[in-house]
């Protein structure tokens, strides 16, 4: 069986109980007759589908009785909310999942269970049974402990693959034990108070869900109720790698991990409970190969109410029924392909296109791509420049930036630059550097105005959120806008770019990202002659980061104190506080400590001779700066 791959690449206020109620999500016409015939087809008397992306949902709807607000039994989906509580303990490093579980539960410092670790208990590789020989009723989390131990495990650790609720329990322990707080305080505090979870508690084995709230024996790998429209936020969290609206619950690695392959790779993985091939298993989800390569991670119940989430498509779904998992799963798996094809349409997608625009002499061309809309309100757009020897479809590959702008409402256009080559070898008249755009005089400047004013014709685009975005000679071209077309362009965000350019001025304040690698060797941070270089490259002397900071501040009449936010090896400095009280656009400056200059979560090098991307999101950042943009001037004239 081919394995599924061992990795993928993929911030504190805290939610009030009283969470506002769920939004009405629109219906996705396709998903609503997908799930109708899964209901008349097994003939169900209620069930309910909610579809989510990061920044909300993509559709909701209700079938026959079904209430989205009424607690259900979800059997082993109750896995995913265990598992989230638990990595919560990781996160602040009271936990080690490579830790042995003696080191936490002195119970299990015996001859078979001493190289037993928390992650092959939520692996299901540690050998644990799936059950114990005695009836856990009545039991409480120490007399399970005393249990637990007591059992010999029916394989080493690490040999084989046994799914059940046995090995979770076990870790469940263990995070009471460190934490000093029952499952129940921990689960409320940990994951259903900052996400706003009413109705969402663990309640026994057997019955499923009993006393739920207050069992002496909450049973986390199956005995949690829930709603739909609690699970549905959970989900969005999930999605939203940790966070929801702005809340961070977990760490982007620790939802990574759960949605990782933690099986050996000579392990083989069985689904249980459901039909699948090609499956393996992460922590506490089941991780499934779709037939276009695609992987799909999921925790069904025994019931039928199963979460899954499309990794490439950074969308998930719920669906909440009440039945029995063999007659659902097998039906829901049309939904789940109507969901995906509904998603990539120009229902949610948008449009795209190619145009084709002459300029100065020169037969030009950009990508738009458009967002749904009812064609009444006016869009933000997003103009994004590739780097130096790249081109309008690389970049849109690289960056990702048309899936995430579109998701955020943004038009987005993607402008080739020019070259010697048709297509290829493209490059920005950024001025001051010795690129062929500069050395032939091409106007750029005027190209893009005109890109602006094309889009324009096409769609109705709100003159006070123009914004352009550039990665190197790009981001030194985005420089050079913010001089020379600061009456059109509201905002720039600049990677891995110099302030180059500094022939002419503008007097408005402009919003600027500055987004930089400390370890950048072709523009470098701290300015200066490039230490690698490509072709003249090295003939530059660029501008430091520092120098474009001190130009933006004093153009914004901002202050030089900042508010800075650090996370690992991410620094953000915020400068908001104008010297004169009045105010103006804001300058934030996110440093990479050890970053190189390809695009930052890029998904793949911008060339062949660049570095590797350093795992954070750069447009997820870009998008969320200018999504938060409020115009501090009137609107400016736009060509048309």
């Amino acid at each position: 069986m081919q394995s599924l791959p061992r990795s993928r690449s993929f911030g504190l206020a805290v939610l009030l109980a009283s969470a506002p109620l769920v939004a009405q999500a629109p219906e996705l016409s396709p998903v609503t007759e997908a799930v109708a015939g899964v209901v008349n087809t097994l003939q169900l008397k209620g069930a309910g589908l909610v579809a989510v992306r990061a920044g909300g949902e993509l559709h909701r709807s209700s079938h026959g009785n079904f209430d989205a607000a009424t607690p259900l039994p979800i059997a082993s989906a109750s896995k995913w909310l265990a598992v989230a509580a638990i990595m919560t303990l990781v996160d602040a490093e009271q936990l080690d999942l490579d830790q042995p579980v003696a080191r936490y539960l002195p119970e299990f410092d015996r001859d078979d269970k001493r190289r037993l670790t928390l992650r092959q208990c939520l692996a299901c590789t540690g050998g644990v049974p799936a059950r114990l020989p005695e009836s856990v009723r009545g039991m409480d989390m120490k007399a399970f402990v005393a249990e637990a131990a007591d059992t010999a495990l029916r394989e080493q650790s690490g040999t084989t693959f046994r799914y059940g609720g046995v090995g979770f329990q076990i870790v469940a322990a263990a995070a009471e034990r460190v934490s000093g707080k029952s499952w129940h305080e921990l689960f409320a505090t940990a994951i259903a108070a900052p996400l706003g979870l009413r109705d969402t508690r663990f309640g026994t084995l057997q019955p499923i869900g009993g006393e739920a709230g207050s069992a002496a024996l909450p049973w986390v790998a199956g005995g949690a109720l829930s709603t739909l429209d609690d699970y549905a936020r959970f989900l969005r969290m999930l999605v939203g790698r940790g966070e929801l609206d702005g809340v961070r619950v977990l760490r982007a690695s620790s939802v990574e991990s759960m949605f990782r392959d933690q099986v050996p790779a000579m392990v083989e993985v069985h689904a249980v409970g459901f039909d699948a091939d090609d499956v393996r298993y992460g922590l506490g989800t089941w991780l499934q190969r779709l037939p276009d390569g695609a992987i799909r991670v999921s925790d069904p119940g025994a019931f039928g109410f199963t979460p899954w989430i499309d990794l490439d498509l950074g969308i998930g779904g719920v669906f909440g029924v009440v039945d029995r998992a063999a007659r659902v799963l097998d039906q829901l798996k049309r939904v789940q392909q109507v969901l995906r094809t509904t998603v990539a349409s120009p229902m949610v997608a948008g449009t795209e296109r190619e145009v084709k625009l002459s300029h100065d002499g020169r037969d030009r061309r950009y990508l738009v791509h458009v967002p749904p809309h009812d064609g009444k309100s006016a869009l933000p757009l997003l103009l994004v420049l590739h780097g130096g020897g790249g081109n309008a479809d690389q970049v849109r590959e690289t960056t990702g930036l048309a899936t995430a702008g579109v998701r955020a409402g943004f038009v987005v256009v993607f402008a080739d630059g020019t070259g010697p080559l048709r297509g290829k070898l493209l490059t920005w008249n950024s001025g001051g550097i010795p690129v062929w755009a500069v050395e032939h005089g091409v106007d750029d400047v005027g190209f893009l105005r005109a890109v602006v004013a094309s889009v324009q014709g096409q769609v109705a685009i709100d003159p006070q959120r123009v914004f352009a975005c550039g990665h190197s000679n790009g981001g030194m071209m985005c420089h050079r806008l913010a001089r020379d077309a600061g009456d059109l362009f509201a905002g720039i965000a600049v990677v891995s770019g110099a302030m180059n350019h500094r022939s002419s001025d503008a007097q408005q304040p402009i919003a600027v990202l500055l987004l930089h690698g400390t370890a950048d060797q072709h523009v470098r941070y701290e300015g200066g002659a490039p230490t690698k270089a490509i072709g003249r490259a090295g003939e530059r002397v660029d501008a430091s980061v520092q120098d474009a900071i001190d130009y933006y501040l004093d153009r914004n009449g901002l202050r030089t104190e900042k508010v800075t936010e650090r996370s690992g090896k991410i620094r953000i400095d915020d400068y908001r506080e104008a010297r004169g009280g009045v105010a103006s656009a804001p300058v934030r400056v996110i440093t990479i400590e050890g970053a190189g200059h390809s695009w930052p979560g890029g998904k793949t090098p911008v060339r062949a001779v660049a570095d590797t991307p350093f795992p954070f999101d750069a447009s997820a950042a870009i998008v969320k700066f200018f999504a938060e943009f409020a115009p501090v001037r009137p609107p400016a004239a736009t060509p048309r």
